[in-house]
């Protein structure tokens, strides 16, 4: 529940929608202009699962080639500060730490402003399997091509997610740069669970990648 909404609208979608020919439809999303610095933020009272979470939302660009954060935790430590953003290289890079950084950045670039992407970001740093400790999903499917990746830096140890602290929503978490141009639909953040991007959404008929209902998942904590 991200409490403040901060130059954010709410849009009618329609037939962009991200929902359009499943049998789940989501009818609006959030527009965020980064001219408006706009943003969502919240401070948890009090620290959930800081091991193990899992991020989901739908996210359709509106501009591109320039560093654009999707969340991220606010921090000057290893272990409470995080970033997940679009690079200023249409790149996904998922950075957790300050100084020292585990993280990955995709090989895929991201430039099609007419197309609604299904991110799902699994953090897990109990599992021993480096790969099992950060996944990224994009429309379903996992992503296994990375241009940096190192992920044998995480430990099993608290990180920044989920601290009691200030999460954004768009922006730099430490600043005021690095807004979102983009809409956001059907936006959920799991506490304590690693799921799979089919707790999300599923494939239609035409093989088409589709929300669904979640309001059956639970959600922990602070999710």
């Amino acid at each position: 529940d991200m409490s403040a909404l901060n130059g954010v609208t709410s849009a009618i979608v329609g037939a962009a929608n991200a929902a359009a020919g499943g049998s789940f439809q989501v009818d609006r999303s959030l527009r965020f202009n980064s001219a408006d610095s706009a943003y969502l933020d919240k401070t948890f009272s009090s620290a959930g699962n800081r091991k193990t979470w899992t991020w989901s939302g739908w996210v359709k660009r509106s501009k591109l080639g320039a560093k654009q954060q999707i969340f991220g935790v606010q921090g000057t430590s290893d272990t409470t500060y995080a970033e997940n953003y679009f690079a200023s290289d249409d790149k996904l890079y998922l950075r957790y730490g300050y100084n020292s950084v585990a993280e990955v950045r995709t090989t895929q670039v991201f430039r099609d402003p007419s197309a609604w992407l299904h991110i799902v970001i699994v953090f897990d740093v109990t599992q021993s399997t480096n790969t099992d400790k950060l996944k990224l999903y994009i429309n379903g499917s996992e992503v296994t091509s990375f241009s940096t990746d190192t992920r044998s830096s995480f430990s099993n140890q608290d990180y920044g997610i989920n601290r009691a602290g200030a999460h954004k929503i768009s922006g730099e978490p430490n600043s005021s740069s690095g807004y979102l141009d983009a809409y956001l639909a059907e936006v959920n953040f799991i506490d304590g669970q690693a799921l799979n991007p089919t707790d999300f959404g599923e494939y239609d008929d035409n093989n088409n990648w589709n929300p669904k209902d979640t309001s059956g998942l639970t959600f922990g904590t602070n999710g």
